[in-house]
């Protein structure tokens, strides 16, 4: 769901620059987007002099609820020609909280500290800057997708799952479909195929892809109006005018729909009896380094890792991770501690408890015979001693 505001937010700015134009010939207000990049008065168009980072939260907010965000996304725009990077960021996503010194979820920052905290605690995760951000609120979702006519996408495996207590019912049958909004909105959900939330991430980045191509087409250029209307009405943002506009410029002229998109690197593990998923972040800052960083700085940016917060971070990783695959091998499950101990003491039945109303006598066992094999011991043949009589005391005379 903010996978698709991304790009319907920047859309947006065109398309209502675009439509205004189409009605206003004169005005030549699209001079931006030719190849001179200059307005009627010769001045050039602001076109970004530097890397643009955004991070996009879709957050699910509801009248007595902040939410949390379901869905984040760092969205890297280079002011060169080089394609765009958009990282999906897992919502169990372990991190390092410094006020609670402990790690927690990242997708609980939100609803306790609000969209600052949150943007901070990707900038120190990611050792780079963010620029501005764009909150999604996801309720107009459905409005949007049938606004467009739906979206056309190929589903690769049957859907199939019910949750009352969220009133999602999701049956969705494979093959090529248009999709509405309210089965898109199911789409882009789903998470019971085994893979959760890093399978329902590649279903978020595909519809992305396909539903931007669809809203790019002459086809849907009757319905842009009401995109924008119902675009603006889900975001909230920080971002200025002038560097939207920027922005928007080099997005289109390096081509909307043509980005790379990647995952942050990790595993599903338990951190203590809690579900996560750690990140291999020696990896990630290489991914970083690699895309993002220029040459020249590479090595200065892969000190952070000499961190003392990612120095435990990466050993906790990798204790868990072995620690995971003993359990696995014992016993062919992803369990916690906890879970795995409760495993062990199941296969060892209890001690029967004796029954304290229960005489020794009206127990119905039998005495223990002796063993066969063991020779019984002859009964004692001497007499008995005769006890030897107690002579009283003698009586003391006054």
């Amino acid at each position: 769901m903010a996978l698709m505001a991304v790009g319907l937010f920047i859309l947006s700015m065109a398309a209502t620059l675009g439509i205004y134009s189409w009605f206003n010939p004169d005005t030549d207000l699209l001079a931006w987007m030719h190849k001179s990049q200059t307005t009627e008065e010769g001045e050039v168009v602001p076109l970004l002099k530097e890397r643009f980072n955004l991070l996009v939260l879709g957050v699910d907010e509801r009248l007595d609820d902040l939410g949390r965000s379901d869905t984040m996304l760092f969205f890297s725009v280079p002011s060169d020609s080089s394609k765009p990077l958009l990282i999906s960021i897992p919502r169990d996503t372990m991190i390092w909280k410094k006020d609670i010194q402990d790690y927690d979820r990242i997708n609980n920052i939100y609803p306790t500290d609000g969209i600052d905290a949150t943007v901070q605690t990707v900038r120190n995760l990611f050792g780079v800057p963010i620029d501005g951000y764009i909150k999604v609120n996801i309720e107009g979702f459905v409005e949007l997708v049938d606004i467009m006519g739906g979206v056309r996408i190929t589903v690769d495996e049957a859907m199939d799952y019910d949750d009352p207590y969220q009133d999602l019912y999701i049956h969705i049958q494979p093959g090529e479909q248009v999709l509405d909004g309210q089965t898109a909105m199911e789409y882009v959900r789903f998470r019971a195929d085994g893979m959760g939330d890093i399978g329902r991430i590649e279903r978020q980045q595909k519809f992305l892809k396909a539903a931007l191509n669809q809203a790019l087409s002459l086809n849907n250029i009757t319905r842009i109006p009401n995109m924008v209307r119902q675009g603006f009405s889900m975001v909230e943002t920080n971002i200025s005018l002038s560097k939207l506009l920027s922005l928007t410029n080099t997005v289109i002229r390096n081509g909307l729909s043509d980005f790379e998109s990647v995952t942050l690197p990790g595993d599903g593990l338990y951190y203590g009896d809690a579900s996560v998923y750690m990140l291999n972040i020696q990896e990630m800052y290489e991914l970083i380094a690699e895309k993002m960083i220029p040459e020249e700085q590479d090595s200065m940016y892969l000190k952070l890792l000499q961190q003392k917060w990612i120095v435990d971070y990466m050993q906790i990783h990798e204790t868990a991770l072995t620690r995971a695959q003993e359990i696995w091998e014992a016993t062919g499950m992803w369990l916690s501690e906890s879970e795995y101990q409760a495993w062990l003491t199941s296969l060892t039945p209890p001690e029967p408890e004796p029954d304290p109303n229960e005489n020794p006598g009206e127990s119905g066992e039998t005495q223990e015979e002796p063993s066969p094999t063991e020779p019984l011991e002859p009964p004692s043949t001497e007499e008995p001693q005769t006890p030897t009589p107690i002579t009283p005391p003698t009586p003391i005379t006054p």
